[in-house]
């Protein structure tokens, strides 16, 4: 094509159509970024299989998050996370709650691998994997969906040595947070 010349009409509406496609597939994720005092928070899921390792043994899984983001930052440090459980918790023999304003780091290697072109489901605009800091539970996988309806889940791996028992062993748990204006209550 020639600088100048319109664009033939046998392809102006594949060329529609590409735009429209790119348009509708890149959605701006500046709207998942939190505004002074304003978190997503969310329990975590209530099915059995996605409690483990994150609680107390013989207590309610009762495990809250605070999550703030910053998009502009997911290649570095996307968000800070803390928990509600430093009452009960598995760190509040310390006196610590499981998260307390723990930095998500991004692992860039991540985008030069295929995991980061997979998707996660119906209805994700963007997910990402970060390493987030437990304060007495060593370093934790964060799987960060942003939804297309605005929530945020977050699904985290607490590695542990084989023939963990107690607050040592492995855990899994899925998160469903919503953004709250003025914070989580912790």
């Amino acid at each position: 094509m020639i600088p100048g010349r319109p664009i033939p009409t046998a392809l102006r509406g594949p060329l529609a159509l590409v735009l429209l496609i790119c348009a509708s597939g890149c959605r701006d994720l500046s709207r998942f970024d939190s505004k002074p005092g304003e978190a997503y928070c969310g329990a975590i899921v209530g099915a059995p299989e996605f409690e483990d390792g994150l609680f107390t043994p013989g207590l309610p899984p009762r495990l809250t998050l605070k999550l703030t983001l910053d998009t502009g930052k997911l290649h570095s440090e996307p968000g800070i996370l803390s928990s509600n459980d430093k009452a009960d918790g598995l760190c509040s023999a310390s006196g610590d709650p499981l998260f307390q304003d723990a930095p998500l780091r991004a692992i860039p290697q991540i985008d030069h691998d295929v995991l980061s072109t997979m998707t996660f489901g119906e209805g994700h605009d963007h997910d990402f994997f970060a390493w987030v800091d437990s304060r007495c539970q060593g370093t934790v996988l964060a799987l960060v969906s942003l939804m297309r309806n605005d929530q945020v889940e977050m699904r985290l791996f607490k590695p542990a040595p084989i023939s963990a028992t107690g607050s040592t062993r492995p855990g899994f748990g899925v998160f469903l947070m919503t953004a709250q204006e003025h914070g989580c209550g912790f």
